[in-house]
Protein backbone atom coordinates (compact mmCIF):
# COMPACT_ATOMS: atom_id res chain seq x y z
CA UNK A 1 0.00 0.00 0.00
CA UNK A 2 2.96 2.51 1.03
CA UNK A 3 4.61 1.73 -2.42
CA UNK A 4 1.04 2.60 -4.14
CA UNK A 5 1.08 5.92 -2.50
CA UNK A 6 4.94 6.44 -3.57
CA UNK A 7 4.30 5.55 -6.78
CA UNK A 8 1.24 8.05 -7.13
CA UNK A 9 3.77 10.80 -5.53
CA UNK A 10 6.27 9.73 -8.04
CA UNK A 11 3.81 10.31 -10.80
CA UNK A 12 2.56 13.67 -9.63
CA UNK A 13 6.23 15.07 -9.41
CA UNK A 14 7.01 14.10 -12.45
CA UNK A 15 3.96 15.66 -14.04
CA UNK A 16 4.42 18.85 -11.95
CA UNK A 17 8.09 19.17 -13.16
CA UNK A 18 6.92 18.09 -16.76
CA UNK A 19 4.74 20.49 -17.10
CA UNK A 20 6.68 23.49 -15.79
CA UNK A 21 9.27 22.48 -18.18
CA UNK A 22 6.71 22.70 -21.28
CA UNK A 23 5.48 25.85 -20.05
CA UNK A 24 9.05 27.14 -19.78
CA UNK A 25 9.57 25.99 -23.56
CA UNK A 26 6.75 27.49 -24.89
CA UNK A 27 6.85 31.54 -26.45
CA UNK A 28 3.29 31.56 -25.42
CA UNK A 29 3.05 29.95 -21.76
CA UNK A 30 2.07 31.42 -18.19
CA UNK A 31 4.71 33.92 -16.81
CA UNK A 32 5.70 32.33 -13.77
CA UNK A 33 7.26 35.60 -12.76
CA UNK A 34 6.17 37.84 -9.82
CA UNK A 35 2.39 39.26 -10.71
CA UNK A 36 2.36 42.79 -11.70
CA UNK A 37 0.57 45.29 -8.83
CA UNK A 38 -3.40 44.78 -9.28
CA UNK A 39 -4.13 48.17 -11.16
CA UNK A 40 -6.04 50.88 -9.27
CA UNK A 41 -9.20 52.56 -10.26
CA UNK A 42 -9.02 56.26 -10.72
CA UNK A 43 -11.76 57.42 -8.35
CA UNK A 44 -13.31 60.99 -9.85
CA UNK A 45 -12.67 63.84 -7.69
CA UNK A 46 -15.79 63.80 -5.71
CA UNK A 47 -17.74 66.91 -6.65
CA UNK A 48 -19.24 68.64 -3.69
CA UNK A 49 -23.41 69.08 -3.93
CA UNK A 50 -24.81 72.18 -5.23
CA UNK A 51 -25.94 74.22 -1.72
CA UNK A 52 -29.17 74.97 -1.46
CA UNK A 53 -29.70 78.37 0.63
CA UNK A 54 -32.72 80.16 1.70
CA UNK A 55 -33.92 83.68 1.00
CA UNK A 56 -32.27 84.88 3.67
CA UNK A 57 -29.19 83.46 2.98
CA UNK A 58 -28.81 84.72 -0.53
CA UNK A 59 -29.79 87.74 0.31
CA UNK A 60 -26.68 88.32 2.60
CA UNK A 61 -24.52 87.65 -0.34
CA UNK A 62 -25.99 90.40 -2.92
CA UNK A 63 -24.03 93.03 -1.74
CA UNK A 64 -20.64 91.05 -2.05
CA UNK A 65 -19.18 91.93 -5.67
CA UNK A 66 -17.36 88.12 -5.54
CA UNK A 67 -20.85 86.46 -5.56
CA UNK A 68 -22.92 86.35 -8.80
CA UNK A 69 -27.01 85.71 -8.72
CA UNK A 70 -27.59 84.52 -12.20
CA UNK A 71 -31.74 83.77 -12.97
CA UNK A 72 -32.50 80.72 -14.89
CA UNK A 73 -35.50 81.25 -15.68
CA UNK A 74 -37.04 81.88 -19.54
CA UNK A 75 -36.64 85.75 -20.85
CA UNK A 76 -40.09 86.65 -20.12
CA UNK A 77 -40.09 85.69 -16.93
CA UNK A 78 -37.16 87.41 -15.92
CA UNK A 79 -38.52 90.69 -17.32
CA UNK A 80 -41.11 90.47 -15.58
CA UNK A 81 -39.34 90.57 -12.30
CA UNK A 82 -35.70 89.10 -11.57
CA UNK A 83 -33.47 89.49 -7.64
CA UNK A 84 -32.06 92.80 -8.48
CA UNK A 85 -28.71 92.80 -10.02
CA UNK A 86 -29.01 89.32 -11.25
CA UNK A 87 -27.56 88.12 -14.37
CA UNK A 88 -29.99 86.15 -17.20
CA UNK A 89 -28.48 83.19 -17.82
CA UNK A 90 -30.59 81.60 -20.51
CA UNK A 91 -29.86 84.47 -23.02
CA UNK A 92 -26.93 82.12 -25.27
CA UNK A 93 -27.52 79.34 -23.10
CA UNK A 94 -27.15 75.95 -25.08
CA UNK A 95 -28.15 73.05 -22.67
CA UNK A 96 -29.34 75.10 -20.18
CA UNK A 97 -25.81 77.04 -18.96
CA UNK A 98 -24.78 80.91 -20.78
CA UNK A 99 -21.54 80.77 -22.31
CA UNK A 100 -20.14 83.94 -21.50
CA UNK A 101 -20.42 82.43 -17.54
CA UNK A 102 -16.76 81.65 -17.28
CA UNK A 103 -16.05 85.13 -18.37
CA UNK A 104 -18.59 86.36 -15.33
CA UNK A 105 -16.74 84.13 -12.76
CA UNK A 106 -13.38 85.56 -13.17
CA UNK A 107 -13.51 87.99 -10.10
CA UNK A 108 -16.24 85.85 -8.30
CA UNK A 109 -16.12 82.97 -5.96
CA UNK A 110 -19.62 81.94 -5.66
CA UNK A 111 -22.61 81.77 -8.26
CA UNK A 112 -26.38 81.44 -6.17
CA UNK A 113 -28.87 80.32 -9.40
CA UNK A 114 -32.41 80.88 -9.15
CA UNK A 115 -35.36 79.84 -11.17
CA UNK A 116 -38.79 79.13 -11.10
CA UNK A 117 -38.41 76.33 -8.71
CA UNK A 118 -35.84 75.07 -6.72
CA UNK A 119 -35.44 71.74 -9.34
CA UNK A 120 -35.05 74.18 -12.13
CA UNK A 121 -32.23 75.75 -10.56
CA UNK A 122 -30.69 72.56 -9.62
CA UNK A 123 -30.53 71.21 -13.12
CA UNK A 124 -28.91 74.79 -14.59
CA UNK A 125 -26.44 74.71 -11.23
CA UNK A 126 -25.66 70.46 -11.82
CA UNK A 127 -24.48 71.85 -15.35
CA UNK A 128 -22.43 74.43 -14.20
CA UNK A 129 -20.53 72.04 -11.33
CA UNK A 130 -20.29 69.79 -14.60
CA UNK A 131 -18.47 72.63 -16.66
CA UNK A 132 -16.84 74.63 -13.78
CA UNK A 133 -12.90 74.43 -14.14
CA UNK A 134 -12.44 77.56 -11.42
CA UNK A 135 -10.84 75.90 -8.17
CA UNK A 136 -12.84 76.45 -5.03
CA UNK A 137 -15.94 78.07 -7.00
CA UNK A 138 -19.18 78.03 -4.91
CA UNK A 139 -22.33 77.43 -6.65
CA UNK A 140 -25.64 77.11 -4.76
CA UNK A 141 -29.50 78.06 -5.80
CA UNK A 142 -31.87 79.55 -4.17
CA UNK A 143 -34.50 76.91 -1.80
CA UNK A 144 -37.92 78.08 -3.38
CA UNK A 145 -37.33 79.83 -6.55
CA UNK A 146 -38.04 83.25 -7.33
CA UNK A 147 -41.44 83.03 -5.70
CA UNK A 148 -39.67 82.56 -2.47
CA UNK A 149 -37.49 85.64 -2.93
CA UNK A 150 -40.62 87.74 -3.99
CA UNK A 151 -42.03 86.26 -0.53
CA UNK A 152 -39.48 87.50 1.57
CA UNK A 153 -40.10 91.11 0.30
CA UNK A 154 -36.54 91.25 -0.86
CA UNK A 155 -35.11 93.53 -3.62
CA UNK A 156 -36.32 93.03 -6.88
CA UNK A 157 -35.96 94.80 -10.25
CA UNK A 158 -37.72 93.95 -13.67
CA UNK A 159 -37.09 94.78 -17.48
CA UNK A 160 -35.62 92.79 -20.27
CA UNK A 161 -32.31 91.17 -19.97
CA UNK A 162 -29.80 94.24 -21.64
CA UNK A 163 -27.47 91.52 -22.64
CA UNK A 164 -29.92 89.54 -24.68
CA UNK A 165 -32.01 89.75 -27.40
CA UNK A 166 -34.72 87.75 -29.22
CA UNK A 167 -31.48 85.67 -31.75
CA UNK A 168 -29.63 84.62 -28.22
CA UNK A 169 -32.76 82.90 -26.52
CA UNK A 170 -31.81 79.78 -27.80
CA UNK A 171 -32.87 77.77 -24.62
CA UNK A 172 -36.98 78.96 -24.46
CA UNK A 173 -38.13 78.60 -28.22
CA UNK A 174 -41.36 80.04 -27.25
CA UNK A 175 -42.28 83.39 -28.27
CA UNK A 176 -40.09 86.42 -27.05
CA UNK A 177 -41.55 89.61 -25.38
CA UNK A 178 -41.46 91.34 -28.70
CA UNK A 179 -43.99 88.71 -29.80
CA UNK A 180 -45.89 88.65 -27.09
CA UNK A 181 -47.24 92.13 -27.60
CA UNK A 182 -45.85 94.01 -24.80
CA UNK A 183 -44.20 96.63 -26.93
CA UNK A 184 -41.19 95.81 -24.76
CA UNK A 185 -38.39 94.25 -27.13
CA UNK A 186 -35.30 92.67 -25.18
Amino acid sequence: MVALFVRAGFLAALSIVAGLVFNGIRPDGVSLGAAPPPAVCQVPSVTRPVERLSPAQANQLCANPNVLIADARPPESFAQGHVAGAVHLPCAAPSGVAQGVPGMLASRNTVVVYGETTEEALAVADGLMRQNTKPGLRIAVLEGGFAAWQLAGFACASGPCAECDDSQNLLWPGPSLSDAGSGVSP
